[in-house]
């Protein structure tokens, strides 16, 4: 390619895109911001319709509307603690905005049926408690040293390294027979053991945003577990992934052997860009093979616009939710505001894959495997 990508993908930004998008590229990869245009864009993202829903439905003690875990019917989409906390994180440009910090507050104070109970300790059950939602959120909002979430940190690596300590997750689990209708076609439920640890969306997601737990022995374990899980399991069935509560529940996410990081329909495959994202975050791309021809991919399709055209999983990306979503931009009525989405999120990955700089988050030297070089 003749053109320079990194210059392009910035231009088509910063010349179309949601003032949070402007910020980040501005703040977390140009480096080239100033003090003034800081207080600018916040003044504009402060304005926007969904953040002012957002500081509407605050309580006093800082809670975010009627919900914990998401919507539900007295909490819209993002006017519930877990989306409208992630949502702040990666709208505002200042991370002591009142709304956001009395929101993180409102986790060490508030004690109600909303935020869960003992039977979802992430120590008894495996990819499942409120534990590990909220500290997804403090994750998420970048409040990781002032908030304590080392021991949800600590619980995300051992259940990643769970998958390197055995030969298949059916060592773990249980297997039941439930109605298909309540399950998958194939009626299989893979129930794990009380105190078994596996990993989950929430993991990845608290991994991805944060850092004290970077270590070349930290990534090595995780890159080898992500190459395990994607290895495909010969399996003509997805089994659900639940724990037994009393009953059986679901797990927050928990990543299946043999998951993709796109889909192929209709002879078009489609990048699951969150979860590429997130792997790219945790120093991945060197050492998975299969998130390299992700990330390769992306990069090949960015256009002399500087825009990202690869075919993509809009359902991964579009919205905020509990388990997927990462629009910044208002709305999409316009193509080009989706663009900006899709473009915004093309540069992360590249970004934290070393594609348009040198971004190893680990600060060390790691070979071809993920292991340190001695």
């Amino acid at each position: 390619m003749k053109y320079n990508i990194p210059d392009k993908m910035a231009g088509f930004l910063l010349d179309n895109a949601n003032p949070s998008i402007v910020f980040h590229v501005k703040n977390d990869i140009l480096k080239n911001i100033t003090e003034e245009e800081k207080e600018k864009l916040h003044d504009r993202v402060m304005h926007e319709k969904i953040i002012r829903s957002i500081i509407a439905c605050q309580k006093e003690n800082g809670w975010l509307g009627n919900g914990f875990h998401g919507p539900n019917k007295n909490a819209g989409q993002y006017e519930n603690q877990e989306v409208g906390v992630k949502y702040l994180g990666e709208k505002l440009i200042y991370r002591d905005t009142p709304v956001l910090k009395n929101a993180i507050e409102a986790f060490k104070t508030v004690k109600s049926d909303l935020f869960g109970s003992e039977d979802t300790d992430c120590n008894q059950y495996a990819a499942t408690g409120s534990d590990i939602i909220m500290a997804s959120c403090v994750a998420r909002a970048g409040y990781e040293t002032l908030f304590d979430i080392s021991k949800e940190i600590a619980v995300s690596l051992e259940s990643f390294r769970r998958v390197t300590e055995i030969n298949s997750v059916t060592d773990i689990v249980k297997i039941r027979k439930r109605r298909p209708e309540r399950v998958n076609p194939e009626g299989i439920a893979y129930v794990f053991e009380k105190h078994e640890k596996w990993p989950c969306r929430y993991h990845l997601d608290i991994l991805a945003h944060t850092d004290s737990w970077r270590s070349e022995e930290n990534i090595s374990m995780l890159a080898e577990a992500f190459r395990k899980l994607l290895k495909d399991n010969e399996l003509d069935y997805s089994p659900a992934y639940c724990v037994d509560i009393g009953h059986l529940v679901g797990c927050c996410g928990a990543f299946r052997e043999g998951m993709k990081l796109g889909s192929d329909k209709g002879g078009t495959h489609q990048v699951y860009l969150d979860l590429v994202e997130y792997m790219c975050r945790c120093s991945l791309y060197d050492f998975v093979p299969q998130l390299k021809k992700e990330v390769d991919r992306i990069y090949d399709s960015i256009d002399e616009q500087g825009v990202c055209r690869v075919n993509f999983c809009e359902n991964a990306l579009k919205g905020m939710g509990t388990y997927s979503g990462g629009q910044l931009e208002e709305d999409w009525r316009s193509k080009t505001r989706k663009l900006c989405d899709v473009t915004y999120r093309a540069m992360l990955i590249l970004y934290y894959a070393g594609k348009i700089g040198n971004q190893n988050r680990s600060g060390k030297t790691l070979a071809a495997d993920g292991k340190a070089i001695k």
